[in-house]
């Protein structure tokens, strides 16, 4: 498969196990797992049980709000009011948080019964379906849309930041959030780096691919925050220690998540 970034076709191993490969473009430096994820990763199991996202929001409610608010202060940094398009928004968190600041909130999820929590739960305009199948009218352009940790899943990742750049007003802006796997903590912990994702990650990014693909999709980069994932002090040392690694890389510049901004340019 050609690079989407470079349409370079020649990629290079970068790690290797018994089960999967991450090689990477000898061209840019995006990488790929081999062999692509399957339809069926494993998130169908739960995907439609109502009573699993009651028990997640329950369990995960403090920090996935923590999680949103670092969000929407990316957003408010560029746009302090609006319509907001939240792409893959599972239960709403990120949505609930924008609201509460006076956003005008949509969310769109595969998961049906994510979809429902959010609307029932939450009571939150969200729809239930896969992005590119949905239908947005001309009069539903958005001021911000959000995209946070959903781009690694997507096969084809071009026509996905195409059409969210159609959905844009003019000078609209497009926040998302990936795993970086140009951080410390994937050189090393390898396989053992939980950003990686082998069964559900298509799409392995550092900070300059990242920016290359928002480029090449037509939009123009304002900014990139590297800071880290979610790591607490465990029980054991090794757990510990991913912490101290974690908080280490983010205050060198190398932590192991990436968030962009960048605007909707014209064409």
């Amino acid at each position: 498969m050609p690079c989407p970034i470079c349409t370079a076709d020649s990629w290079i191993p970068v790690l290797i196990t018994e089960s999967f490969a991450i090689v990477r473009c000898t061209t840019c430096t995006l990488a790929r797992t081999m062999p692509a994820p399957a339809e069926s990763d494993g998130r169908e199991h739960f995907a439609e049980d109502y009573d699993h996202y009651k028990r997640f929001y329950a369990e995960q409610r403090e920090l996935r709000y923590d999680f949103a608010a670092r969000m929407l202060h990316m957003v408010r940094a560029f746009k302090a009011a609006g319509r907001v398009l939240d792409i893959g928004c599972g239960l709403g968190f990120f949505l609930d948080c924008a609201r509460t600041h006076g956003y005008q909130c949509v969310g769109i999820d595969t998961s049906v019964a994510a979809a429902r929590f959010a609307r029932e739960q939450l009571r939150l305009n969200v729809i239930a379906s896969d992005f590119m199948d949905a239908q947005f009218s001309a009069s539903e352009a958005f001021d911000v849309v959000t995209a946070n940790h959903v781009l690694e899943h997507i096969s084809l990742p071009i026509p996905f930041l195409d059409k969210a750049r159609r959905l844009l007003k003019p000078g609209g802006i497009l926040v998302s959030a990936s795993p970086n796997f140009g951080g410390l903590l994937p050189r090393l912990l390898g396989r053992r780096w939980y950003g990686l994702q082998p069964a559900q990650h298509v799409w392995q990014f550092t900070p300059d691919s990242y920016r290359a693909l928002f480029q090449k999709a037509g939009f123009r980069v304002e900014r990139t925050r590297i800071d880290s994932m979610h790591y607490a002090p465990g029980t054991n040392w090794k757990a510990n220690l991913v912490f101290c690694l974690a908080k280490l890389a983010t205050g060198i510049g190398h932590g192991d998540n990436l968030v962009i901004v960048a605007r909707r340019a014209e064409r």
